[in-house]
């Protein structure tokens, strides 16, 4: 099984894992083969990407860090709130118990290390970009062995990051142009907008809440609203900044083009120190991969290569499997000492 961009699908390709529609209907089922007419649809329904199984990522299986049912269940609750915010006094016992199940089912994950690939659409991109940063906030808060109570809040918290923004405009959300001034003044209200909203209608704990009010404050001090710095920052404020910043650098936008895991995880190092806490962007490129299971490499001695296992001691670094040749080659470990690299990312 690999993931494969929807621009790069081509006909006769096999579907590995069943293609969702807005409104969770499955759109293409499993083992399905792909038409020109079903290609066609996916560019229509704005389906960045699908799994896929083919002789190149034959035996390798592809574990998502939540169910397809979980993370379904949890986009309709987010949905629900915040097309009618309103709605949260009667909801937010569901969003909630929507942050129990995330937890408990990455608790119960094996996975060493988590991928997270772009599967959003333009119409639920906020919705699943919700769910998104609850997940990695999680993985994050388990690394950092927080409690379970602790770690309930903080996914609470990133499941409602965004709630401000249902302040704001549609056109302004969605626009493809570059941001004004003053547009962007009106956008950076939301994490305020989103903090009192929720500080002054729901019994939600006070760190829950001042996660939601920073989670655009930046370690320098250069972030908003109130541009504090380092430690001034909350915990949850600092966690939820990291997380946000990571998915939407991986997804595709209104106005920008996604980048690929490797290129987001190299922003986020870059930044440590900037923009992020250095303990945190130790723990996040050590839990999240720069290169998920299955996708394809082309490595500096010429050949092409996919991954089939992730190391977080050395993430940069995974096992590949040689394509057409079979080699399994751990790029952390090279026992030949050829130092063989990875030149970049291949779309096949």
């Amino acid at each position: 099984m690999r993931y494969v961009s929807s621009y790069c699908l081509r006909e006769n390709m096999k579907i590995a894992k069943n293609i969702y529609s807005d409104d969770e209907r499955i759109l293409l089922a499993t083992n399905v083969i792909l038409t020109k007419e079903y290609i066609e649809g996916l560019h229509k329904a704005g389906i960045s990407g699908v799994y896929i199984e083919d002789e190149i990522s034959e035996n390798i299986n592809i574990k998502s860090v939540i169910s397809d049912h979980l993370r379904i269940e949890a986009v309709k609750a987010i949905k629900k709130v915040y097309n009618n915010p309103n709605s949260l006094i009667k909801n937010i016992d569901k969003i909630e118990s929507i942050a129990i199940k995330i937890m408990d089912e990455i608790l119960n994950s094996k996975n060493i290390m988590i991928s997270m690939i772009d599967m959003k659409t333009f119409d639920n991109y906020m919705y699943y970009h919700s769910v998104n940063v609850a997940v990695l906030s999680a993985v994050i808060g388990i690394a950092l062995n927080l409690e379970t109570s602790k770690l309930e809040k903080l996914i609470s918290a990133a499941l409602l990051h965004d709630i401000g923004k249902v302040f704001i405009s549609k056109e302004l959300l969605s626009k493809k142009e570059k941001l004004t001034e003053k547009e962007n003044d009106i956008l950076k209200t939301h994490s305020e907008e989103g903090y009192k909203y929720i500080k002054n209608h729901y019994n939600i704990p006070i760190t829950a809440y001042v996660g939601i009010l920073q989670h655009h404050e930046r370690y320098d001090g250069k972030g908003y609203p109130d541009g504090k710095k380092g430690n001034d920052i909350s915990h949850f404020g600092r966690i939820i900044s990291i997380c946000n910043v990571y998915d939407n650098l991986i997804s595709k936008t209104p106005s920008k083009e996604a980048c690929i895991p490797s290129e987001a995880i190299e922003y986020i190092m870059a930044n440590s120190g900037i923009q992020f806490e250095p303990e945190l962007v130790n723990i996040f490129i050590k839990k999240v991969s720069p290169y998920p299971i299955g996708t394809i490499l082309k490595l500096s001695d010429g050949r092409q290569a996919i991954v089939i296992e992730n190391n977080e001691e050395c993430s940069m670094r995974p096992k590949v499997k040689i394509i057409n040749e079979g080699e399994i080659l751990d790029l952390t470990y090279d026992s030949n000492k050829r130092n063989i690299t990875i030149v970049g990312v291949e779309n096949i």
